[in-house]
């Protein structure tokens, strides 16, 4: 029994030498290490502990002595401190980020790392009744997050990760607001065919009569274009077999009386035609039905062309040869084929735009600026005995040619009003046509005979150098561009292609 009572002593000895080996060594490592291999090293001892408590208690009960007794309690007393040290160390905290300072507040509201620095015992046995640490049972529960199941999620993370979701729910509506699903209005087209409004625009009274016709009041605008582009449409309606009255009400509607963009130098495109034209073609945005009343913006391809009269020339050609498979799909539009302009306003009325009271515009129109004159043959211009022809109908001369004052006036001017066609006077080649800071805008046509006449202060020109222009064909319109006073046509006649001075001779004496 002695021998026995000896050895539990050796024993007993060896475990307290080996626990403060350990404290010691703990002591002696830097604050965060101590923190973070706390339950390691208490594993480790209380491991040793429990494998060694079953012999110390057999030998006790053998010894029967107060010895074995004390070392058992002492023992199992060491156990239980140590599974508490081990319960009590949130395993987790050194993985929390430092700069995280809500969530790590939020996990660890009793600092429980205060509760691990005074365990540092001289005594092998005093810090083993670590009281501070062992007596809030809290910590137990916020040892909880042990169990990762939702590492994001702790046991009482309400506080902190609460702003997070609403920010999240904002950005998400953000997100998904631009993509709604409801139809987003989308401008409307720069050219279509079917673009009826632009009418209102530029005459906005209007009145309805009891038959349905619309009535409008003129509109300077409007009669200035229809200067430009009446001849143009009654030459090629008498040749076409077509009503002058309804294309020029017609590019009044498809053009917004020659301001849209396509209508417009360089592609002069009245109607909205789409396609190519000897290889000339524009790209605008247009909407186009997709079948079942919906529309859609597209980019689509359009024919340009070199002037008005080609636009006229092509549409003409449109309305004749009608579509592919269908050559007498537009014969409703035909002189020979109706009675009256009305008819053929009617049959295009859903054909040629899907607007249901397309006709009543057109009629409206015709009526309102009298177009049904242009469905009629031009009456011949008078040529002089020299064959020369006046360049524009409606004129006043208001300057002769000679002296003026002190200065020499070059030509004859002819006030009209702006827009107002100014013809070719004789057949020819067009040898300028250009800006000059005198003449504005002016052309210049060589006569077979060698004479050559000059025309200043157009608005617009339509014809290039190098054209063949025909005696009476429109070479451009009425303005005051350059060095003028007043809307007029400046006309000079030369006898050679010199234009100086010397050269110039009266045009009235050969006009009259």
């Amino acid at each position: 029994m002695e021998k026995k009572g000896e050895w539990h002593l050796v024993k007993k000895n060896y475990y307290q030498k080996q626990i403060k080996t350990i404290y010691r060594s703990k002591r002696n490592q830097p604050q965060f290490v101590k923190t973070g291999v706390k339950g390691a090293t208490t594993l480790l001892g209380s491991a040793s502990m429990l494998l060694s408590s079953a012999p110390v208690v057999l030998g006790a009960e053998e010894a029967g002595g107060t010895e074995g007794t004390e070392a058992v309690i002492e023992q199992t007393q060491l156990t239980n401190q140590t599974k508490e040290t081990v319960e009590t160390t949130p395993i987790e905290q050194p993985t929390i980020p430092e700069d995280l300072t809500e969530s790590t507040d939020s996990v660890t509201p009793t600092e429980p790392t205060e509760s691990v620095d005074p365990i540092e015992p001289e005594e092998p046995v005093k810090p083993i009744e670590p009281t501070d640490p062992v007596e809030p049972t809290e910590p137990t529960e916020q040892v909880k997050p042990t169990e990762p199941t939702k590492p994001v999620e702790p046991t009482e993370p309400k506080a902190p990760v609460a702003p997070i979701n609403p920010s999240t729910d904002e950005q998400s509506k953000e997100v998904t607001a631009p993509v709604q699903t409801e139809p987003v209005p989308v401008e409307q087209p720069i050219v279509s065919q079917v673009e009826t409004q632009p009418i209102t625009e530029l005459v906005p009274a209007t009145t309805e009569a009891s038959d349905g016709a619309l009535h409008f009041e003129k509109d300077e605008s409007v009669e200035s274009f229809i200067k430009k582009i009446g001849e143009p449409a009654r030459k090629i309606g008498q040749k076409e077999d077509l009503y002058a009255s309804v294309m020029i009400a017609q590019a009044i509607l498809e053009s917004a009386s020659g301001t849209s963009q396509l209508a417009q130098a360089p592609n002069y495109n009245l109607f909205g035609i789409k396609g190519s034209h000897n290889g000339k073609s524009a790209s605008f945005s247009t909407q186009e039905d997709t079948g079942n009343g919906s529309m859609i913006t597209i980019q689509a391809e359009f024919r340009a062309y070199e002037n008005y009269e080609e636009s006229f020339e092509d549409y003409a050609k449109l309305m004749k040869e009608g579509l592919s498979g269908s050559s007498d799909y537009y014969s409703g539009t035909w002189k020979s084929n109706t009675e009256t302009y009305e008819d053929a306003t009617k049959f295009l009325t859903g054909r040629y735009a899907t607007d249901t009271s397309y006709n009543q515009k057109l009629n409206g129109l015709i009526e309102t600026y009298n177009l049904t004159e242009y469905d009629k043959e031009k009456a011949e211009a008078e040529i002089s005995a020299q064959g020369y022809a006046v360049p524009v109908e409606n004129y006043t001369i208001s300057s002769s040619f000679g002296i003026r004052g002190s200065e020499f006036h070059r030509g004859l001017d002819m006030a009209a009003v702006q827009g107002e066609p100014i013809y070719a006077s004789k057949a020819g080649t067009v040898k300028v046509a250009e800006f000059h800071s005198s003449w504005g805008n002016y052309v210049v046509v060589e006569h077979d005979d060698g004479m050559t006449t000059l025309y200043a202060h157009q608005s617009q020109y339509v014809v290039k150098p190098g054209d063949q222009v025909e005696q009476g064909q429109i070479i451009g319109y009425v303005g005051s561009t350059g060095n003028s006073t007043g809307s007029h046509l400046h006309f000079e006649l030369c006898q050679d292609a010199s234009l100086s001075q010397s050269q110039l001779i009266d045009p009235a004496s050969v006009l009259f």
